[in-house]
């Protein structure tokens, strides 16, 4: 790749640049992520935020002794800044990691299963759904098992939680321990 960088003429770098630049676009969320800027701007309030988190995150989330632990610990996103707090919500889905990827897995009888993947052996794996408590399933009664590609964190807070009331959101995020 280098060598090729190296001996590259200005139209080649130009075709990678533009194709690089296609495969970057702005996401399908962009529009909501650009409208909830302004939150990062306004002054929120710690408790109305804490109120917010209860009752929207803390299904997967825990903060403060509230909510779940299902999703990833929210006070180590806190030195990546507000902004960041604001994309991954908005567009939970636009950099997951592979631990919170959501699995859905067919059982043989029908039954079906969304959830992160918490643990595995040789004879079973347990699903992690959100809001509720994990299940062990026999590897053997599994008839299809495949990730999403998605996070297990839903989209859509922007129904529920107007730019001023996300401003309360994001401040609580950044001051909770």
């Amino acid at each position: 790749y280098r060598d090729w960088v190296e001996t590259a003429s200005d139209e080649d770098l130009r075709k990678m640049a533009a194709q690089v630049t296609a495969s970057l676009q702005d996401s399908p969320r962009a529009d909501v992520i650009e409208k909830y800027r302004a939150a990062l701007d306004l002054t929120g309030d710690v408790a109305r935020g804490r109120a917010l988190f209860v009752k929207h995150c803390s299904g997967c989330h825990r903060l403060e002794g509230n909510g779940k632990p299902t999703g990833p610990n929210l006070a180590s996103f806190r030195n990546r800044g507000k902004e960041a707090f604001l994309i991954n919500i908005l567009d939970p889905s636009r950099e997951v990691t592979p631990d919170y990827l959501n699995y859905l897995v067919v059982m043989a009888d029908g039954r079906t299963y969304t959830g992160l993947l918490a643990s595995q052996s040789a004879t079973t794996i347990s699903i992690q759904r959100a809001e509720g408590d994990p299940v062990s399933l026999l590897r053997a009664e599994i008839e299809e098992m495949r990730s999403s590609g998605i996070s297990l964190m839903p989209e859509g807070l922007e129904k529920d939680v107007p730019v001023d009331a996300f401003a309360d959101l994001l401040t609580y995020l950044m001051q909770a321990e």
